[in-house]
């Protein structure tokens, strides 16, 4: 690695990198959480232009958690 790259890498404020941390603590908590499923859900709607309107977040979540009640797959509980 050269002194370039570990230079650019560590300019910002301490405050900066600070909030730059936070936030990627938070994406990768939603993520193993799977918070994130819904965002997850309206990109993916977007990019494979889908003709129907997306679900709603309450249904969205409705909709999973029934799926999860009725095909358990691998879970701990």
């Amino acid at each position: 690695m050269s002194d370039a790259s570990a230079a650019s890498r560590s300019t910002g404020s301490p405050l900066d990198r600070l909030v730059a941390f936070a936030r990627e603590c938070r994406r990768f908590a939603r993520g193993i959480l799977g918070s994130d499923a819904y965002d997850k859900y309206l990109h993916h709607h977007r990019v494979t232009g889908c003709a129907h309107e997306p679900l709603s977040e309450r249904d969205f979540w409705r909709a999973k958690y029934r799926d999860q009640d009725h095909n358990p797959g691998s879970r701990c509980c």
